[in-house]
C-alpha cells in the first residue's frame, strides 16, 4: 500500500448523525391515493424523524491530525472526578487504545513541545518519573516482574502518587491454590489470565505479538498494572515502536505493550470478570498489531470485542454494547467509528456482525472460529501480507465461502429483526431490536399503501412492517413493490413473513439492474402476524482510500451513500 496510508491514522472523533429520512406519500403509480394508508412511524421516542447526510471530512494536513490525536489523548487521560470516571466505566470505558494508536503513528508531525507531551503519554509506566497527573508513570522502582515463557506482568508495591500498587494480599500460589508465594494474589491472577488468553490465540492459529527489542526487560510482551480506573479506563494496548524515517518504507506490523487496571475496584462486574474480558480484548489488539496496527479502527475494535466472548463466554460483558449497535441503529453504516454523541461506541457493538458470521461458519481451530483468523490473514500488513483493508478482507473471505459480503450483510440485517431467535445467546442475553423505518396495517377496505421513501447509507438498512387485519382468506397474499437505487449501488432487499406460530421465513427479492422488483408472500391474518421488508444498502465501494480521514473503511469516501429506496404494498389474491 502506498505511503499515503500512514497519513490516515487520525480519526474523526465525533460524527453528527440523524437517522432516517421522512417518508414521502407519493403513490407508486401516479398521484397519491388519499384513502391509502402510509407507513406511519413506530415508537416516535426512538424512531428517527429526519436525516442529515454523513459529513465527509476533508483531507487534513498531517500536523493538524497529529494535534487532534494529542488533544484526544489529553482528554482521555486528564484527571476525572469519581462520578465522571464511574460514568465512563459504566459506558464501557474511555477510548484509550485507538487514541494512543493514532498518537503513536502521528507524533512525528508535532512540534517539539507537543512531541515531548506525546512521548510522555506513550511511555511505559516503568519509564516515567511520576511527575504529573496526566501520564501513567510509576515513578518508583517496580517489583520483580512475574513472567511466563510468553508474557511479563509488571507492578509496584511501593506507594506512589498515582496509587498504582495492586492489592498486596498473598494467600495463594501461582496456580491459585492456598499457600503464599511472595507474589500478590491479584498479580498471580493477571498472569494466569494473560497466559490463558495468549495460549488461546496461539492455539487458534494467530500470530504472537511481535518482540519489542528488549523493552521492558526482554522480548516478551509486557503487561503493566496501574491505577487507570480513575481515568475511566479498563485497559489499553499501544505501541512505542519508532516510526521509520521519511525515506524508509512504513512498517505496519508493530509490537505492543498493555496496561490493565491495578484492582478493578468500583467497576461494573467483578474484578476477575473485568480482568478476563479486558485481557482478552486488549491482548487481541496486541495480536492485531502483529498483523497491522494501521487497520481500520471499527474493525480493530469490533473484532477485539468479539474476541472477549470467545475466550470468556460466560462473562458476556460485550452484550452491553448492543445498546448502540447495528441491532438498534441499522441506519448507521456498519463500518462507522463513532466516539461521541448519541451513538458513541457504535463500533464496539459491531462485534455482532462478526458473531453473526462465526455462528454461520462454525469451523474452528484450537477452539477459535477459523473465519476470524482468515480475516486477520487478509488484513496482514507485514511485508509478506496481502494488506487488504477491513471490508476488502470481509469480501475476500466470504468469496471463499461461495457467498458475498453483500448477501451476508443483508442476511445480518434480517437476522437482527429477530435476534433472540437468530443468535445463539440472543434469548439468554436479551439482545435488543431497533426501530422500524415505518409500519402500516392493511384491511380489505384499506388494501394498499402509498409509496414510502427512505435514503440509506452504505452498509446500512431500513425495515418496514406490514400487518394484516381481518384478512381471513387463506388465499390472501401481500404484493410488495420496490423501486430502489440501481443494483450496482448496493441495493438488496428481503421479505420476511412472521407466522402466528413458528419461526419466521425470509426470502431475497429479485431486483433488476435498475433496482426494481416485486415479491408476493402469504398474508392471511389467520396465519400471519406481520410481514417485514428489509431494504439494505450493501455497498462496500470507497474512493480516496487512505487519503481522507473519514470514520469508515480504508478512511475513504463511500461511493454509495444517501441512496433513495422506495416501497409500496397491496393485498392481492
Amino acid at each position: 500500500m502506498t505511503p499515503t496510508r500512514a497519513r490516515a491514522a487520525a480519526l474523526l472523533t465525533a460524527l453528527g448523525l440523524a437517522c432516517l429520512s421522512g417518508l414521502s406519500s407519493g403513490a407508486s403509480a401516479g398521484a397519491a391515493d388519499p384513502a391509502a394508508p402510509g407507513f406511519g412511524r413506530v415508537d416516535p421516542s426512538t424512531a428517527p424523524t429526519a436525516v442529515t447526510s454523513l459529513k465527509q471530512a476533508p483531507t487534513t494536513p498531517d500536523r493538524k491530525a497529529a494535534v487532534d490525536a494529542l488533544a484526544a489523548v489529553r482528554t482521555i487521560f486528564a484527571p476525572k472526578s469519581p462520578s465522571q470516571a464511574r460514568a465512563s466505566l459504566e459506558a464501557g470505558g474511555v477510548e484509550a487504545t485507538m487514541a494512543l494508536r493514532d498518537l503513536a503513528l502521528r507524533a512525528g508531525s508535532l512540534d517539539e513541545d507537543d512531541r515531548a507531551d506525546a512521548a510522555g503519554y506513550l511511555t511505559r509506566p516503568t519509564d516515567g518519573d511520576d511527575g504529573d497527573d496526566f501520564t501513567v508513570e510509576y515513578g518508583v522502582a517496580e517489583a520483580a516482574p512475574v513472567c511466563t515463557p510468553d508474557v511479563c506482568v509488571h507492578y509496584v508495591t511501593a506507594a506512589n502518587e498515582n496509587q498504582d500498587a495492586p492489592p498486596l494480599a498473598d494467600t495463594k500460589n501461582a496456580a491459585g491454590s492456598a499457600g503464599a508465594n511472595g507474589v500478590p494474589d491479584y498479580v498471580d491472577t493477571v498472569v494466569r489470565v494473560m497466559t490463558k488468553v495468549h495460549d488461546t490465540y496461539v492455539k487458534g492459529g494467530y500470530r504472537e505479538p511481535r518482540p519489542d527489542n528488549g523493552l521492558g526487560g526482554d522480548d516478551r510482551i509486557d503487561i503493566y498494572l496501574a491505577e487507570i480506573g480513575s481515568r475511566g479506563a479498563y485497559g489499553y494496548c499501544t505501541t512505542d515502536q519508532d516510526n521509520p524515517g521519511p525515506a524508509q518504507p512504513q512498517v505496519y506490523d508493530r509490537w505492543a505493550y498493555c496496561v490493565l487496571d491495578n484492582d478493578y475496584a468500583g467497576f461494573p462486574n467483578t474484578a476477575l470478570e473485568n480482568i478476563q474480558v479486558t485481557a482478552a480484548h486488549e491482548y487481541f489488539h496486541a495480536t492485531q498489531y502483529a498483523y497491522d496496527a494501521f487497520e481500520d479502527p471499527w474493525f480493530l475494535e469490533a473484532t477485539a470485542t468479539w474476541a472477549e466472548d470467545e475466550v470468556y463466554d460466560g462473562v458476556d460483558d460485550n452484550a452491553q454494547y448492543l445498546k448502540t449497535s447495528p441491532l438498534t441503529a441499522p441506519f448507521l453504516p456498519l463500518d462507522s467509528f463513532i466516539s461521541a454523541g448519541n451513538f458513541a461506541n457504535f463500533h464496539y457493538g459491531t462485534w455482532s456482525f462478526f458473531r453473526f458470521l462465526t455462528e454461520k461458519y462454525r469451523a474452528t481451530k484450537g477452539g477459535m472460529p477459523v473465519l476470524m483468523l482468515d480475516l486477520m490473514k487478509k488484513v496482514d500488513g507485514s511485508a509478506a501480507g496481502p494488506d487488504q483493508y477491513s471490508w476488502q478482507a470481509v469480501q475476500s473471505v466470504l468469496a471463499k465461502k461461495r457467498t458475498t459480503a453483500a448477501k451476508q450483510f443483508l442476511a445480518f440485517s434480517v437476522a437482527n429483526r429477530d435476534p433472540r431467535r437468530n443468535y445463539d445467546e440472543g434469548k439468554a442475553n436479551k439482545y435488543p431490536v431497533g426501530p422500524l423505518a415505518g409500519s402500516v396495517k392493511l384491511t380489505r377496505k384499506r388494501s394498499r399503501t402509498n409509496q414510502a421513501t427512505v435514503r440509506t447509507e452504505h452498509l446500512s438498512s431500513a425495515t418496514y412492517r406490514i400487518t394484516p387485519r381481518r384478512l381471513t382468506s387463506r388465499r390472501t397474499k401481500l404484493e410488495v413493490s420496490l423501486d430502489m437505487a440501481p443494483r450496482k449501488r448496493g441495493s438488496m432487499a428481503a421479505v420476511t413473513m412472521f407466522p402466528q406460530k413458528g419461526k419466521a421465513r425470509s426470502s431475497t427479492v429479485d431486483l433488476d439492474r435498475r433496482g426494481d422488483g416485486t415479491a408476493r408472500v402469504a398474508f392471511s391474518s389467520r396465519k400471519v402476524r406481520y410481514v417485514e421488508v428489509t431494504l439494505a444498502n450493501t455497498s462496500g465501494r470507497f474512493a480516496q482510500c487512505f487519503e481522507q480521514y473519514t470514520p469508515f473503511s480504508c478512511y475513504g469516501l463511500p461511493k454509495d451513500d444517501r441512496q433513495k429506496q422506495r416501497i409500496s404494498a397491496r393485498v392481492v389474491r
